[in-house]
């Protein structure tokens, strides 16, 4: 039996996602710049949460 339970197992699953998409923003140069508006996402913003898409004013639809 598998000491994981199937919530910690989708939990790492959606932050390996997460991850992913934080990678394919940083590929195609559009890592620091909102998703949904395009205005840059703050150094302050990043550092606490690398793997924001959406500036502060579109939590939301991250």
């Amino acid at each position: 039996m598998s000491d994981f339970s199937n919530e910690s197992v989708l939990a790492i699953e959606s932050t390996l996602n997460e991850v992913d998409r934080a990678l394919e923003r940083l590929r195609v140069g559009t890592y620091r710049t909102c998703q949904v508006c395009n205005t840059p996402i703050g150094d302050g913003e990043l550092i606490a949460d690398p793997l924001l898409a959406n500036c502060p004013a579109h939590p939301e639809l991250a």
